[in-house]
């Protein structure tokens, strides 16, 4: 049997409703920032020049920066498992700030994580939060709306969507809401 494939030669709109099913663990409300993630984001914010990861434009022509937890987010943290994790990072695969954090400071002192679900121990760290939380090793500066936007953010998009933002050619009419802009012209303002 063939198939007769008729080729997509015209821009047209892909909506879809993403829906995922995935259980995350429980965790304590996340109430205010820790003082390690105020600290680290302010020096990711400088070390990034102020500027976003996925456009490279600045707060002033985006609007508010955020420092999102990449390659860890903050909900897994305390059933990551992190011996594994550990030895991905020092391999490079999650580039230069998780391989040149200080595992070795890590897991000193550390204690048992038991998984609440199971009742089994599963790793052993001192504080989790120690890696979750140091923007520098763990974040990404984003745009707000590159960040938790509906049709933008890495929160509800998938990867190749999301990171299509920052590739695609200048004026592509990315979403109804949307169009590719990577440089900011202050006439514009």
């Amino acid at each position: 049997m063939t198939v007769k494939r008729t080729p997509v030669t015209e821009d047209h709109e892909q909506a879809e409703t993403l829906k995922t099913d995935v259980i995350e663990p429980g965790h304590e409300a996340r109430g205010a920032a820790t003082a390690l993630f105020k600290r680290t984001r302010l020096a990711l914010i400088q070390r990034e020049r102020g500027k976003c990861w996925l456009s490279g434009l600045t707060a002033r022509e985006l609007g508010p920066l955020e420092a999102h937890h990449w390659p860890v987010e903050r909900c897994w943290a305390e059933r990551w498992d992190w011996p594994r994790f550990a030895k991905a990072a020092q391999s490079g695969k999650f580039g230069p700030g998780p391989q040149g954090f200080d595992w070795t400071d890590f897991f000193r002192d550390s204690v048992t994580i038991t998984a609440p679900d199971t009742g089994k121990p599963f790793c052993r760290v001192r504080d989790p939060y120690l890696f979750v939380d140091n923007m520098l090793v763990n974040g990404r500066l984003l745009g707000k709306q590159f960040h938790v936007h509906v049709d933008a953010g890495t929160h509800n998009l998938t990867e190749s969507q999301w990171l299509a933002q920052g590739f695609l050619a200048e004026g592509y009419k990315f979403s109804p809401t949307e169009v590719i802009h990577h440089e900011f012209d202050a006439a514009e303002a």
